[in-house]
């Protein structure tokens, strides 16, 4: 993995980042991706109000603990994390990924970031051929706290976890004819079948990426199936050169304290470095353009 830092748009202005319309935010995503807010955002809270600010509606992580109504704090252990789209491998996938570092690490324990669009231009002719031919799709079992808290957090009108029922979880999804769900009554749990192109073109850059969660991690879950939507498995061939491709193109983000980072979460893969520093403090919010 290459250990310099992400050319990100970074902005200083505290004013200017206040006070910017959402237009012209997009506009400076659009450029590399991501944006590094640095000097701008002083509090959580202030965090969750500038990302409702510039979102249509939020989502979440239903493994992780919500603070402040919009922010979760990243608790995935200290293991290296591969690179991933927050939320990819399910039918939620959010366009937005946000992290907002209270403490930075002094040591290591940096997020990682690849350019997916650098990534595509970069893969083989055969392999850009394979994942643009063929849908991949991942599949796992989601216990009954975790998709019911998903429906209580998409349906704020539904108080309690027993209330919410797998129709409610239904209606969420909607009719995804790429999504697959079945439910377990005596368990309690979903099984889902969701496939999606590995290859896309995010609303924020014209420009293809290979951007998706093959390499992923699945700290707070089981741990996906991933193959391609007929059955077939990724071959080791092409697996090994997606970990080739994305290692060259993967930097750190260079965490300073009170940063807020904000990512075309269906352009730029994110990951982690192991965790050195234990003292580092780092939220994350997911939000809809």
């Amino acid at each position: 993995m290459t250990q310099s830092t992400y050319q990100a748009s970074v902005i200083t202005d505290r004013a200017y980042a206040l006070n910017a319309d959402t237009a012209a935010v997009f506009e400076e995503l659009s450029n590399a991706g991501v944006i590094i807010f640095r000097n701008c955002i002083q509090s959580l809270d202030e965090f969750g109000a500038f990302v409702k600010k510039h979102s249509s509606r939020l989502s979440l992580d239903p493994g992780r603990v919500i603070a402040k109504g919009v922010a979760q704090l990243v608790d995935a252990g200290t293991d290296a994390v591969g690179l991933h789209c927050e939320n990819g491998n399910a039918p939620i996938w959010p366009d937005l990924t946000w992290f907002f570092c209270e403490i930075a690490p002094t040591k290591g324990s940096q997020t990682t970031l690849c350019d997916g669009v650098k990534v595509y231009q970069e893969l083989s002719e055969e392999a850009r051929q394979r994942f643009e031919s063929s849908r991949i799709r991942y599949r796992r079992t989601v216990p009954g706290e975790k998709w019911r808290k998903i429906v209580c957090y998409y349906k704020p009108e539904i108080q309690q976890l027993e209330d919410a029922s797998f129709e409610h979880l239904s209606e969420i999804i909607g009719q995804d004819p790429n999504t697959r769900m079945e439910y377990n009554p005596g368990t309690d749990c979903v099984a889902y079948a969701y496939s999606v192109p590995a290859c896309q073109t995010s609303s924020f850059c014209e420009h293809p990426a290979f951007a998706n969660s093959i390499l992923g991690p699945s700290f707070n879950y089981e741990k996906p199936v991933i193959d391609f939507e007929n059955g077939e498995d990724i071959p080791a061939n092409l697996l090994a050169e997606i970990t080739e491709v994305t290692e060259r193109n993967t930097h750190t983000v260079g965490w300073q304290d009170l940063d807020v980072v904000m990512i075309d979460n269906r352009r730029v893969m994110h990951g982690r470095q192991a965790i050195i520093d234990e003292q580092r403090r780092i939220f994350n919010a997911l939000s809809y353009r």
